[in-house]
């Protein structure tokens, strides 16, 4: 990436796994939640495991939280809540509401997430360049920073706005955001609302098209994310530049070292003078 950069960066990120992760294992989130309800007879490694099908069933059945069936996130997560439970329920025992509006409720917030260390200094050092009025030399003041994720946008705000990460939800650049930079995040798209999952090209046009209302003229568009397959390749078969964010080291060898960071640390640093290193 060039350091002398004319046009303005569009830099999306992936959300799950790139941002924050689950604060415990489902299954325990789960087995905690249902004992307050009384609910009993199973372990966490069962409802991990009981899960895991649920959510695989209902992906195959109603893909895109059953988005062409009409169903909304909400009622998509509570057929994978009430499928979780149900063997371990005597036969028509139904799963109490209220712990699948609890579970739901949890998991659109910092109640069941935890923020990557790096995440908060890397948003305020860039939310503090966008702020000034003088660009610098690698024109960060023009930055917009996006999020694409194969999610609902609803969940996807709550969870990031409970740690104090402000998400602009109007969909449209607002004379606040032009006069301020008040947002952490710029604007949103996700599969629910798109009607299409990364790696899907749809995806990534729909939030190009969606970034062409909040600055004139083309931009650069960087996409950021952990999945080689949804958000690196996603993005470079969409026309776009990618990184993946690589925590771990499980993709070393796969990409290109210059489009590899281990941080948003690193991430910085690349997009400050074009390096990975």
């Amino acid at each position: 990436m060039s350091s002398s950069r004319v046009r303005p960066l569009i830099l999306t990120f992936d959300a799950f796994g790139s941002l924050f992760y689950p604060r415990q294992s489902i299954g325990r989130q789960y087995a905690d939640a249902a004992r307050t309800y009384g609910l009993a007879g199973f372990t966490n490694q069962h409802l991990e495991a009981s899960f895991r099908k649920a959510f695989q069933s209902s992906r195959k059945d109603y893909p895109n939280y059953g988005k062409a069936a009409g169903m909304d996130p909400r009622t998509w997560w509570a057929s994978v809540i009430n499928s979780t439970f149900s063997a371990f329920l005597p036969n028509g025992t139904p799963v109490p509401d209220e712990l699948a509006a609890s579970l739901f409720h949890r998991f659109s917030s910092r109640e069941a997430y935890r923020l990557y260390d790096d995440v908060m200094p890397f948003l305020k050092q860039l939310h503090d360049w966008r702020s000034t009025s003088s660009a610098s030399s690698s024109d960060l003041s023009r930055v917009q920073v996006g999020i694409i994720s194969n999610s609902d946008s609803q969940r996807i705000a709550s969870i990031l706005n409970s740690f104090g990460i402000y998400v602009n939800e109007t969909g449209h650049d607002s004379a606040a955001l032009k006069s301020a930079r008040c947002y952490d995040i710029d604007w949103m798209v996700t599969s629910f609302d798109s009607g299409y999952e990364k790696p899907s090209r749809e995806i990534f046009d729909a939030a190009r098209a969606l970034s062409a209302s909040f600055s004139q003229g083309d931009g650069e568009y960087l996409h950021v994310g952990d999945s080689i397959k949804e958000d690196y390749y996603g993005a470079l078969e969409a026309g776009w530049q990618s990184v993946i964010l690589d925590r771990d080291g499980k993709h070393q060898g796969k990409v290109p070292e210059a489009t590899r960071v281990a941080s948003l640390t690193l991430l910085m640093q690349y997009l400050r003078d074009g390096k990975n290193s």
